[in-house]
């Protein structure tokens, strides 16, 4: 009885501990908002673009051996494939942080082409055309291509792992968030 005892109490300790150790991708924040001639008091959430970029890596990554060398983009609106937000520039960055810290691989900067767009808005892929970004010039096999569209409610942000020698995506992830004040706020260059 002792023995079964002690195996429940170890068992509840090691769920909870590792309920405890996941990082949580979402932080509310109190802000006091302008209504009127008063402010109120809101809870808004906000994205934590870290914790995002891992689960992220970690999801697109979970049927294909990560590669030594990898390529990411901007992410930009999908609706556009343009990037002038601060956003595209956080998200890309946040990725190639995670690949960087987390995994043996070198993230290669793409070299300039007339399909990849080096600007001071950042890295930018110039066409839906697999075709045309099955290069050999990159000696990379994979590209993380991210894009994010949103409403005045809702962002939602794709990540794709893309095999440039086939075309085929070997890895997806996407997430939905509530559009916080600080997000619109990036998306707008503020």
């Amino acid at each position: 009885m002792k023995t079964l005892t002690f195996l429940i109490f170890v068992s509840m300790i090691a769920f909870f501990n590792a309920c405890a150790s996941k990082e949580s991708i979402t932080y509310s924040k109190d802000e006091k908002v302008k209504n009127g001639f008063h402010y109120d008091k809101v809870k808004s959430e906000y994205i934590d673009y870290g914790v995002l970029s891992d689960e992220a890596v970690e999801s697109i990554f979970r049927k294909t051996p990560v590669p030594p060398k990898i390529i990411v983009t901007d992410f930009v609106d999908v609706t556009s494939l343009d990037n002038h937000s601060r956003l595209g520039y956080v998200l890309s960055n946040n990725i190639k942080n995670s690949l960087i810290n987390n995994y043996e691989t070198d993230v290669v900067e793409a070299e300039v082409s007339k399909y990849f767009k080096i600007s001071g808005n950042g890295l930018k892929i110039l066409s839906r055309d697999i075709d045309k970004l099955r290069a050999t010039n990159f000696k990379v096999r994979y590209a993380i291509v991210g894009t994010y569209t949103y409403s005045s409610n809702e962002l939602i942000i794709f990540v794709k792992l893309i095999d440039l020698k086939t075309g085929i995506i070997k890895g997806s992830y996407a997430k939905t968030f509530s559009m916080s004040e600080g997000t619109r706020m990036m998306l707008l260059n503020k």
